[in-house]
């Protein structure tokens, strides 16, 4: 795992007034679902169950599958691992950049990784895992559902891994788990931890054919879901909304704040279907630009630069409030303004 991770707000304690670091809409109503909680705490008191049959099967009727065709893991990065597990010493193609999870779990399980480059293809064993993240992580971008689809259906040889975590942060048309059955080459990652904005549960789940849960439950560690998770998922399938209730407005807001920090000189931003941007700062870093905002502005954005191919030049932010956007492009108008002012400091 690499240090620094989107919402490493834990680094910066009280500091942090505004959080553009993490993906995840930092403004969800979670009231009901903490009074809910706070009538079940002496759950604590026993294991949880080994498998999460309930929640497996709420999720299976939400997805019109089978329950034997889903597989409720500790967020979707404990499938990542259980995959590259799974697979281990086979060669993973992972375009670039994308999440780091990916390939840290396929080095620890002995993959000949290629970052899909061209020499890298020709050298490469036939069998290969292929990981998609789509929406993508951190640029945004998603491929079309029909290609994806295409690709993996051409492909009988090849295992396909789709990480649609952020399924629910993009209106774009995206594979239905419904539609996949029986294809044995593929997994879909999900993730209820995003989709309500309850990333501390860590709660999320892989659809595949059922004969692929099976080999992936039997190399999982047992109890790796807590009894709390476990209620959180049931009550959130039952009762709760996904964390953007008006997800048209809220992309029509990241729309905007897109628009207004393209419009300031030095910011590059890149096209986007979700609700988070990848930008470039020059000729000053984003290191520099994160530690201004924090220690001045009490604002947290994601430093990208220990993405593979990415520059100490790249940040990631997420659109939250029109007034935090606002206070967001403004803070960084007046970092460059002031960079300007000291041309000097650019160049240590």
């Amino acid at each position: 795992m690499i240090e620094g991770h989107g919402d490493d707000l834990y680094r910066y304690d009280e500091l942090v007034k505004m959080n553009f670091s993490s993906n995840i809409f930092q403004h969800a109503d979670h009231s009901a679902l903490k009074a809910h909680l706070a009538e079940h705490l002496d759950l604590i008191n026993n294991y949880p169950a080994p498998r999460p049959r309930r929640l497996e099967k709420l999720i299976a009727q939400k997805e019109c599958i089978s329950p034997e065709a889903v597989m409720v893991t500790n967020g979707s990065t404990e499938a990542i691992y259980l995959i590259a597990q799974l697979f281990h010493h086979s060669a993973s193609i992972i375009p670039q950049p994308t999440y780091s999870e990916y390939a840290d779990a396929c080095r620890i399980f002995d993959h000949i990784i290629s970052y899909e480059n061209t020499d890298d293809l020709t050298s490469l064993p036939a069998d290969r895992v292929y990981w998609i993240c789509n929406p993508n992580n951190p640029s945004g971008n998603v491929l079309m559902k029909g290609f994806v689809d295409y690709v993996v259906r051409r492909s009988p040889r090849y295992t396909f891994v789709v990480d649609q975590s952020y399924e629910h942060y993009t209106r774009e048309h995206l594979l239905l788990a419904r539609e996949t059955m029986g294809l044995s080459n593929l997994f879909i990652l999900h993730s209820l931890s995003k989709t309500y904005a309850v990333p501390g549960l860590r709660l999320g789940y892989v659809t595949a054919d059922p004969s692929l849960i099976d080999m992936l439950r039997s190399l999982r560690q047992p109890w790796t879901v807590n009894a709390l998770a476990i209620e959180a998922g049931v009550f959130l399938l039952e009762h709760g909304q996904p964390a953007i209730p008006d997800l048209t407005a809220y992309l029509e807001e990241t729309e905007r704040l897109r628009q207004a920090l393209r419009d300031i000189e030095g910011i590059r931003v890149f096209e986007t279907k979700t609700n988070y941007m990848l930008c470039e700062i020059s000729p000053t870093t984003a290191p520099k630009l994160k530690d201004y905002l924090i220690h001045e502005h009490g604002i947290l954005i994601r430093d990208c630069s220990n993405f593979y191919g990415l520059s100490n030049h790249f940040f990631r932010v997420s659109a939250q409030k029109p007034e935090e956007n606002d206070a967001l492009v403004e803070a960084i108008r007046t970092f460059l303004d002031l960079q300007n002012a000291s041309p000097n400091d650019n160049k240590r």
